[in-house]
Parts: C-alpha cells; structure tokens; sequence
C-alpha cells in the first residue's frame, strides 16, 4: 500500500512540476489547452526542443561533411593549377631560351644544330657536358659549342645519338682568345679550379678591368667573335714579358640547359 502511495506521490510531484513549468515559461507552446495542455504541452514542447536541436546538429554535420569533400576537391584543384602553372612558365622559360639561341645563331650568321643538355659530370667543377645529338644528327669531334651567353666549348666524343663536349672550364682545353677593343691576342684555359686564365698576352698591349675577351678564329675550331668573358684580374709578375689575367666567363656553365653545336665548314 505505502509503495502505491509513493508512485501516485511520484507521479503528482511531476505533475506539478509540469504545470509550474508551464505557466513560468511563456514560450511553451502546444496544440493542447487547458488542464490537459498544462500536463502534456511542456513534454511536447521539450521533445520537439530536442528533436530540433538534433535535426539541426544532424544537418550541420551533413554540412561539414559536404564543405570538408568541397574543400579536399578545391585543394586538388588548386595543386593541378598550381602543376600547369609550372609548366606553362617552364615552357615560358624554354621559348625565351631558344629565342636567345635563335638570335644569337642569326647574329653570327653560323650553322648550327640546337641541343639540349642531358648530362655532365658529377665530381669537381664542371669539365664537360653531354647532349643530345650525335653522328646520326650531322655531329663531328672538334666541332664548336656555344650558347646566347658564349662559347661553352667543343665536340671530343660522338655517338650515335649523344655527344660529349669538354668545357673551356677544363684544363686541358686551350682557345685563342683576343681582346674585344685592342686585338690582342692570348691563350685561354681553364685554372684547375672551375675558372679561366689567359696566359701569353703581352706586356706591351693595353688591358683593363671588364675588357671583353672574344675567340679570335685561330686555329680553326672556334668562329671568330664568340664572346668568352670580361677581365677580373690582371698579374704581372717581374721579368716575365707575358700578363696573367683572370676571366669572369660569361656562361652559367651549372645553369646551361641549351646549347648550339657550331658546324665546321671544313667538314
């Protein structure tokens, strides 16, 4: 008996409860008046609070979900236009290359061949460097190497379908060389170290500081008056008749990605 009382105890409390709820909360609507809206209108109305607060969660994850795909499919798209980017200014840069080339090949009025670089050696400074043309493209040993910047070098090894030219960097590579202004004569060779040297231009003849130094023609492998670099250093060293002089070369030679092989007209 004391245990039904307790349950009817139980269920008045809650009623009361509702019907306080219900007139201390004007925003607690329902389809229900009266006594019987008293009772059932505030859990109507705090179920309907729930199930919209869950709706609106519910559909702020589907969101979420949908701005996080948006977003994975943008950032894929910006990294594709990003990669075209790259590669239409690589294409750029190419053009502007092979336009220098062209410019320079109609400035000297030579025969040349365009190659690309696809090699060089990989220990100490740059001695030589392989392309991508050989015998079957008209390529011969000795035959010149430049680029829009100046003489690179010449031909010592043909293939088939590559060739390897030795730098002037090398030491063993001599090029007569004479000063733009005056036409004074020398030998340039690599120093050993990655730079240029002249040797064997007189004490009598006239140089400065930035003279440009250009091939001079003798000797037959190099066409006269392809630019080889500007003086950096000149030395004299006692009764010596000859000047020492240092060259700030004009080719990049780590930077070099094209290239025109000179064709001898001897050949």
């Amino acid at each position: 008996m004391m245990k039904l009382w307790k349950v009817y105890g139980t269920v008045f409390l809650i009623l009361f409860f509702l019907i306080i709820i219900q007139l201390g909360n004007r925003e607690i609507t329902g389809p229900l008046r009266g006594i019987a809206g008293d009772f059932l209108n505030p859990p109507l109305y705090y179920s309907n609070k729930v199930i919209t607060f869950f709706d609106h969660f519910y559909q702020s994850y589907i969101h979420l979900v949908d701005l996080k795909g948006k977003n994975i499919s943008l950032v894929k798209e910006n990294k594709r236009i990003s990669f075209d980017n790259v590669l239409l200014r690589e294409k750029l840069k190419n053009y502007d290359r092979l336009k220098k080339l062209l410019e320079f090949k109609e400035a000297y009025e030579l025969d040349t061949i365009a190659c690309n670089v696809i090699g060089r050696n990989i220990e100490g400074y740059l001695k030589y460097l392989v392309i991508d043309r050989g015998r079957s493209d008209g390529i011969y040993v000795n035959d010149a190497v430049i680029s829009f910047d100046g003489l690179v070098g010449k031909v010592f090894e043909v293939y088939k379908g590559t060739s390897k030219v030795v730098a002037i960097l090398d030491i063993s590579n001599s090029v007569s060389v004479m000063n733009f202004n005056t036409r004074s004569v020398g030998i340039l060779h690599g120093d050993g170290m990655g730079g240029l040297d002249i040797d064997f231009y007189s004490k009598n003849e006239y140089v400065k500081l930035d003279d440009l130094f250009i091939t001079s023609g003798l000797g037959g492998v190099y066409p006269k008056g392809i630019p080889v670099g500007t003086v950096d250093e000149i030395i004299s060293e006692g009764i010596n008749r000859f000047l020492f002089i240092k060259i700030k070369q004009n080719v990049d030679f780590y930077k070099l990605e094209n290239v025109l092989v000179v064709k001898n007209s001897l050949q």
